[in-house]
C-alpha cells in the first residue's frame, strides 16, 4: 500500500480542460491526497473545487526551465497565491549551478516573499525549490541541499519531471544526509510510477509528487471513470 497523504497528485499540462481539472480535484478527495499540482492558469478552478476540503492546491512557477528573473518569480508567486495556491514549486535557475551565490540570493528573496504572505486559507505558503538534481554532480547536490537549509525553504524537490532523468536515489540520500536535523524537507518527483518505486524512496523523503495516472494505478483506479466512482 502506498500512503496519500504525502503525494502531491500532479497534472502539470496548459492543455488540460477545466473538465479534467474538476475530475482530478473529485478524485484527489477520493484519494485524500496531500494536494494537487496543477499549472498556473487551473490555480483558480482547482481552489474552487477543494475550497473545503483537506486537499491543498499545489502550482509552479518558472516552470519547467527556471530562467525567469527573480522579480518574475516572485510576481508568479504573488498571482497564485492571489488565484488560491497553498503550495508552490519554484525551478530555481539551475543554469547558474556553478553561481552558488546567485541562487543563495534568489532562494532568500523567495522566501523573504512566502513569509510575508499568507494563503487564502489563511496559513503561510510551503514553498518548494525544484532543484532539477538530475543535472547536478553529488557534491552539487549537497550544495542546493545546504542552499536550501541557509536560506528558510520549506522542501527542496528533486525534479520538474520534464528532463530525462528524475529523482534519484542515491541523489535523496545525499539530501537527507545532508540535512540531518535541520526542518528541510524532500519532495521526490520525477519518474517515480510504480509502488515498489514510491517505498524505495519513501525512507528518505517527505512527499511524492506523482503524476496522477500513476497514483490511479496504485490504488487500482486505473481506468475508472468518477460515475464508477461515487
Amino acid at each position: 500500500m502506498i500512503d496519500n497523504s504525502i503525494i502531491d497528485y500532479t497534472l502539470l499540462d496548459n492543455n488540460a480542460s477545466d473538465i479534467d481539472i474538476i475530475s482530478l480535484c473529485k478524485k484527489a478527495i477520493l484519494l485524500n491526497v496531500r494536494s494537487i499540482c496543477v499549472m498556473p492558469k487551473h490555480v483558480k478552478i482547482a481552489n474552487q473545487n477543494l475550497v473545503n476540503t483537506s486537499v491543498l492546491v499545489c502550482s509552479v512557477v518558472s516552470f519547467p526551465e527556471g530562467k525567469n528573473s527573480v522579480e518574475d518569480k516572485i510576481s508568479e508567486m504573488k498571482q497564485l497565491l492571489s488565484d488560491g495556491a497553498d503550495e508552490i514549486d519554484v525551478v530555481w535557475n539551475y543554469h547558474q549551478k556553478e553561481n552558488f551565490d546567485y541562487l543563495k540570493q534568489e532562494l532568500k528573496q523567495l522566501n523573504e516573499i512566502k513569509l510575508k504572505n499568507t494563503t487564502l486559507r489563511g496559513s503561510t505558503p510551503i514553498l518548494k525549490i525544484i532543484v532539477e538534481s538530475g543535472l547536478l554532480t553529488n557534491e552539487e547536490t549537497k550544495i542546493a541541499t545546504e542552499i536550501c537549509i541557509e536560506t528558510g525553504v520549506d522542501f527542496i524537490k528533486t525534479s520538474t519531471g520534464k528532463i530525462a532523468i528524475g529523482a534519484e536515489i542515491e541523489k535523496v540520500k545525499i539530501m537527507r544526509d545532508t540535512i540531518s536535523s535541520a526542518p528541510l524537507k524532500i519532495k521526490a518527483s520525477g519518474g517515480i510510477r510504480t509502488e515498489e518505486q514510491f517505498q524505495e524512496f519513501l525512507p528518505f523523503v517527505d512527499r511524492f509528487g506523482i503524476g496522477f495516472a500513476s497514483v490511479d494505478q496504485m490504488n487500482g483506479l486505473e481506468g475508472e471513470t468518477l460515475s464508477n466512482l461515487y
